[in-house]
């Protein structure tokens, strides 16, 4: 099975992923050329024809598995060519792409391709952004491209340095943020080894960004000192929930007035005094 380690595609356009093979039977062989592609481990496309001289089977006869039609059958299985078409390349298209036949009396799988969507510098958005942390509003550039473009600024003033730079490297994008002043004209670029790409910012009305800027700044303030005075109150209430101690009443001691338990008391008689005058003798 031949195949080509790695194929460079373009973002937007087409790629044809190789893919030829050949068996001891492939002159006389009459039974059914199964082909099968993985995307990573997910079964993307397969197909199942038979190689007959007087067969209706064409590539038509084709599953795709994924969620898109952008994919079809390049070669004709029948002449062991099975190579993969892929229409429209993204980002996400760019991994590893196995094909694999599978014949009546044997199987075999290629050892890979692995895809690379190549891409010149775009930037898909130039936009303010009110940053609360730096106590101020942001031009913000968000570009994409393979290789990762790098961002340079320039004003009316002349070049400014870059400020915070986020780099994203599974989506190919960048993120180059600098202060903005409604007073200059700031220009974005992205550049990178396959093109450039630059785009222009200025406020049609000044004066209304300063004081947009100031009520949203004013607005911000506002709100933090209600979440303040809200924790604050919550804080004092619950310190004096904790302070106070609320008495329980001891309980009465009731008297006993059961008799002790016992054997009863036993009572002794005196002997009759004798009567006057007589004595004992």
């Amino acid at each position: 099975m031949s195949v080509q380690p790695q194929v460079n595609g373009s973002l937007g356009e087409n790629v044809i992923l190789p893919c030829i093979f050949t068996h001891p039977k492939q002159n006389n062989y009459k039974g059914v050329i199964g082909v099968k592609w993985m995307k990573g481990r997910e079964l993307i496309f397969y197909c199942y024809l038979h190689n007959k001289t007087n067969s209706q089977d064409n590539n038509n006869n084709c599953t795709v598995l994924s969620s898109s039609e952008k994919l079809s059958l390049n070669g004709n299985p029948k002449k062991g060519d099975i190579s993969l078409r892929i229409s429209h390349l993204k980002f996400t298209d760019a991994t590893k792409y196995n094909c694999r036949v599978e014949l009546d009396y044997n199987k075999c799988s290629s050892t890979g391709t692995e895809l690379h969507i190549n891409a010149p510098a775009h930037i898909l958005s130039l936009s303010l952004d009110l940053d609360v942390k730096a106590h101020g509003v942001m031009l913000k550039c968000f570009a994409q491209g393979n290789p990762v473009p790098e961002v340079k600024w320039t004003t009316s003033s002349g070049p400014l340095e870059n400020g915070p730079v986020k780099t994203d490297l599974s989506n190919y994008t960048v993120t180059s943020s600098v202060p903005f002043f409604d007073q200059d004209v700031y220009t974005c670029q992205a550049v990178n080894a396959l093109g450039r790409d630059q785009r222009t910012f200025q406020l049609d009305h000044p004066n209304c960004f300063g004081l947009l800027v100031a009520t949203c700044f004013l607005g911000c303030l506002l709100l933090l000192g209600l979440v303040a005075f809200v924790i604050d109150v919550i804080k004092r209430r619950v310190s004096l929930e904790g302070g106070k101690v609320e008495r329980i009443p001891r309980p009465q001691k009731k008297p006993n007035l059961a008799r002790p338990r016992g054997p009863p008391p036993t009572h002794t008689s005196r002997p009759p005094s004798p009567p006057e005058g007589t004595s004992e003798k």
